[in-house]
């Protein structure tokens, strides 16, 4: 039964149906007699009941048209690029090997391996990513070098790149992501411009009037135009991982060249391009354009593997330092085969190398035209002890080969001993050498090349640890400074005259290795073994000057920072020298040390004078030799008004608290640079590095200072001590007649857009909530009856006849829509149609040589964009909506895109969503 509370409350509910149903039941029962008449009514009335009670206003019928279904793509997990490379060994095949290491899968390295496409497609991408090389590095590269090394490292790193997108593409579900995410996000761009405009009563600028509804709410990348190209550059940088090989990601010039080539020469102009309101006009009439597309009038071109020509080294190794692979394995050469066995053990794949010797031991006796029967018997089992070793599916030194040889390798090895002789003509035998032969040259003699094993091999044996130690001990800790005295030695040697020789240059450096530490001397002089210690010492040991000042002593016992305390107890005035009518005021640091007793030698408190500027030194430089201190920082510092009276005041505390949390620091208890700050009475400012002569390179406070952070300032310093070379003439730009500007200057100075919201990277902090009117939308249908309601402004009885369309055609409409993107993606990646938008895409950013189209034939383009959109409306629609609201929802709608910064506004959310599904590990 039916409760009774609920026929009350949909009787409320609905309350002129109900009272219809009163007043057709005492009519029936007025005229009884005429019940027949009155069933009909009854059965409308109870039909109508029953279908509101299965059927809601979300409630959909399924698809009506089943054979305009897309096709469901199946992800093949054992076919998922992301689990093949950190799950399944290439040496083994063996998923989680926890024997071999994870980045020897062959996908790893060669993501390119069995990806094939037609020739006449590679061929426009070899062409393309040539003019990229042409245009952006052979440019400036060709003043440097003839060699080709680095532009192949660059090609393979293009073919890596293009071979993951091309992987992670072919995965993506493109008719989901157009339905589900593009379309939304475009809708939701729609409807935001809509209510902007509608706030301001459809007067005035569209863009300016939707930008400043926005507000902060803007892509990052629309701050400005600086912050757009850093964006580009994150996100790239966001992506290397995935899209570098492994050997590129330790290579720093190689990241921020590909970074800026990406970014700068083809991301930002690709957008640029897209976002561009006359191209968007242009693709509107190709999209309305009812020509058919043009056919293919050739033959399929044959595959050919993925840009492989394009990634052909033009430049041969001629080092002697690297070796071939057929020399390392040749059994005639063990002091080349023997450290690189020793190597693959290490990495627990010798099996890869004996199988490989093996096998050309056996080929070599299979091709014997006299072997005999019994011979033939020998090699059967031979192949059978190579098949249970290396191809059975549950052999311990297993190596992962394709299944048709491991099949035909298992025939053989259960067949008869005369059945091997078909390994003589067959190729599963040959082919599983190649395998394994290319897997050691591809993958482990890289590596080998960069093992100590093949340093050992070189070089001989390291020197020993207890060696290492005690001469680093004997040279005061200054061996870390090798590097960068070689560096002066060298560039010294090249800018003094010819006849200044290496004796002179010794000569000044005499004296240096004198050490008060005669114990330590004789007990490195034995574990020299007759080496000689000058031809050590002067490449590995600063150059040591006395020091006038005689508080700044070598003695390491006064260096322990954290058993002393320090105050700043007052502020003291000082004339100024360059004006004695005038003063300035100093910090009054004072200095107690508790490691001192009374009545020894040794100062036990004094205090020194330090200015403002001379704290933001020493901050400097501890950054620069010690990294960032996070927990010891200064405020900002400020350029005026610092000499005054009341601001040095005001700084003392800070500047108090600063010292005292830096003597907490472990790292600086022995800090020269410290130490030199709170006892020297000389001026602490950046002159402190003297100028580089002769017998007087750096102070030693400077060269004792130990920290993680030395390598850029030793290659700042050592550049520094250059001559600065002559400025080359600088070339014209290609076609114009201006100066050669850097790409970043050149791309940034776009017409369209400005500088996009001129915010700089500091966007507005006020944040006001967006209305999101299409987040609880879903479907195509769904957001074409939102656009009819707010864009065209449909009449209410033409709403409700689309809604309860939706009931029945929703998921039909949109199955069609799905399958028919689906059909024209597959027409778009037609052989020569993917050949023609690559060319396309090369006219755009590299040939665009045409004048610039005038405002005329922007506005003819416009016009003509305009009037296909109306004609593409069907009649009924025209009709249905009325001539008015088609015209005014077809030009708002127009007119919303041929704003450049709202279309470049949602080109970048676009392109978020596009990344977020190519590589879903962002997310």
């Amino acid at each position: 039964m039916i409760p009774w509370y609920l026929l009350k409350f949909y009787a409320q509910r609905h309350s002129k149906f109900t009272a219809s149903c009163i007043v057709l039941l005492i009519i029936n029962l007025l005229f009884y007699n005429l019940f027949h008449i009155f069933l009909i009514l009854w059965v409308f009335i109870i039909g109508v009941i029953f279908a509101y009670s299965l059927l809601s206003p979300i409630s959909v019928l399924p698809n009506l048209l089943p054979i305009y279904s897309k096709k469901s793509k199946h992800k093949n997990l054992g076919d998922d690029e992301l689990t093949l490379m950190k799950t399944v060994c290439t040496v083994c095949g063996l998923r989680r090997c926890p024997r071999h290491r994870p980045e020897l899968n062959i996908l790893a390295f060669q993501p390119w391996t069995n990806l094939d496409i037609h020739k006449s497609v590679d061929d426009a991408l070899h062409e393309f990513f040539n003019i990229v090389l042409k245009e952006f590095v052979y440019t400036w590269y060709r003043e440097l070098s003839e060699d080709e090394e680095f532009v192949d490292e660059l090609r393979t790193n293009f073919r890596f790149l293009a071979s993951v997108m091309f992987r992670r593409m072919k995965k993506l579900d493109v008719p989901e992501l157009v339905t589900k995410r593009l379309l939304r996000a475009s809708v939701q761009h729609i409807d935001l411009c809509v209510q902007a405009y509608k706030e301001a009563d459809y007067k005035g600028d569209i863009q300016q009037i939707v930008l400043d509804f926005m507000g902060s709410n803007v892509h990052c990348a629309m701050w400005s135009r600086k912050a757009e190209l850093e964006y580009l550059r994150r996100l790239v940088e966001s992506l290397f991982p995935y899209i570098l090989r492994p050997q590129a990601l330790n290579s720093r010039s190689t990241c921020a060249l590909v970074r800026e080539l990406l970014a700068g020469a083809v991301l930002l102009p690709t957008l640029d391009a897209i976002a561009n309101p006359d191209l968007i006009n242009n693709l509107l009439l190709v999209f309305f354009d009812k020509t058919p597309p043009p056919q293919a009038t050739e033959p399929p071109s044959p595959m050919v593997p993925f840009l492989g020509q394009f990634s052909q080294a033009r430049a041969r190794n001629q080092s002697c330092l690297r070796l071939e692979l057929k020399d390392v394995i040749n059994p005639e050469c063990p002091e080349l085969l023997y450290p690189f066995m020793q190597f693959l053990k290490s990495e627990a794949a010798v099996n890869v190398l004996q199988f490989c010797l093996a096998c050309s031991d056996f080929n070599r006796r299979i091709l014997n035209p006299d072997a005999s029967q019994s011979e033939f018997s020998d090699l059967h089992s031979t192949v059978k002890d190579l098949y249970n070793v290396y191809c059975a599916p549950n052999a311990l030194d297993r190596i992962k080969f394709d299944d048709d040889i491991v099949e035909t390798l298992r025939e053989v090895v259960e067949g008869p001993p005369d059945q091997v002789i078909k390994l003589r003509t067959s190729a599963p035998l040959f082919k599983a050498y190649e395998h394994a032969y290319n897997l050691l040259e591809n993958n482990f003699l890289p590596m080998f090349h960069q093992s100590d094993d093949y340093y050992s091999m070189i070089c001989g044996d390291r020197p020993n640890a207890l060696l290492t130690k005690q001469m680093s001990s004997f040279f005061g800790g200054k061996l870390n400074s090798l590097r960068f005295y070689l560096s002066l030695v060298k560039s010294f040697m090249q800018t003094k005259k010819k006849d200044f020789t290496l004796a002179q240059f010794g000569n000044k450096l005499k004296d240096v290795f004198k050490s008060a530490d005669e114990r330590l001397s004789n007990n490195i002089e034995p574990a020299l073994d007759g080496m000689s210690l000058n031809s050590v010492s002067q490449p590995s040991v600063c150059v040591e000057e006395e020091l006038e000042d005689s508080s700044l002593d070598c003695d390491h016992s006064m260096h322990d920072l954290s058993s002393w305390r320090v105050t700043i107890p007052r502020i003291g005035a000082r004339p100024d020298p360059e004006n004695p009518r005038k003063q300035y005021f100093v910090f009054i640091i004072d200095i107690r040390r508790l490691d001192v007793e009374e009545g020894e030698e040794r100062k036990q408190q004094w205090t020194v004078a330090r200015r403002y500027a001379e704290f933001y030194v020493l901050e400097q430089k501890l950054t620069e030799f010690h990294g960032e201190l996070l927990e010891c920082q200064l405020p900002a510092k400020k350029s005026f008004g610092t000499n005054k009276h009341d601001f040095t005041e005001g700084k003392k505390s800070d500047f108090e608290n600063y010292l005292q949390k830096l003597l907490t620091k472990p790292h600086l208890r022995n800090s020269e640079l410290l130490y030199q700050f709170l006892t020297s009475e000389h001026e602490f400012s950046t002159s402190f590095l003297p100028g580089i002569k002769l017998g007087k390179f750096v102070k030693t406070k400077l060269v004792k200072e130990k920290g993680q952070h030395l390598d850029e300032f030793l290659v700042t310093f050592a550049t520094s001590t250059e001559a600065s070379k002559p400025k080359s003439s600088k070339l014209s730009r290609r076609g114009s007649d201006t100066s050669l500007m850097s790409t970043s200057s050149d791309k940034l100075s776009g017409t369209h857009f400005d500088n996009n919201m001129n915010f700089g990277f500091q966007p507005p902090s006020s944040k006001r909530d967006l209305p999101h009117q299409v987040k609880d939308i879903d479907g195509a249908f769904d957001y074409l009856l939102f656009l009819l309601k707010n864009v065209f402004r449909a009449p209410e009885w033409f709403m409700g006849l689309m809604f309860s369309a939706r009931i029945l055609l929703k998921e039909t409409v949109e199955n069609y829509l799905d399958y028919h993107i689906e059909y024209k993606l597959s027409q778009v990646t037609q052989e020569h149609r993917l050949v023609g938008l690559v060319n396309l895409l090369k006219e755009i950013l590299f040939f665009d040589d045409d004048p610039p189209r005038s405002d005329e034939d922007k506005r003819i383009r416009y016009a003509s964009a305009y009037k296909e959109l109306l004609d593409f409306l069907p009649d009924v629609l025209h009709t249905a909506l009325g001539n008015s609201n088609t015209r005014e929802g077809c030009e708002l709608l127009l007119q919303i895109f041929q704003q450049p910064k709202l279309n470049k506004q949602l080109s970048y959310v676009l392109l978020d969503i596009v990344v977020q599904e190519l590589f879903p590990e962002l997310k």
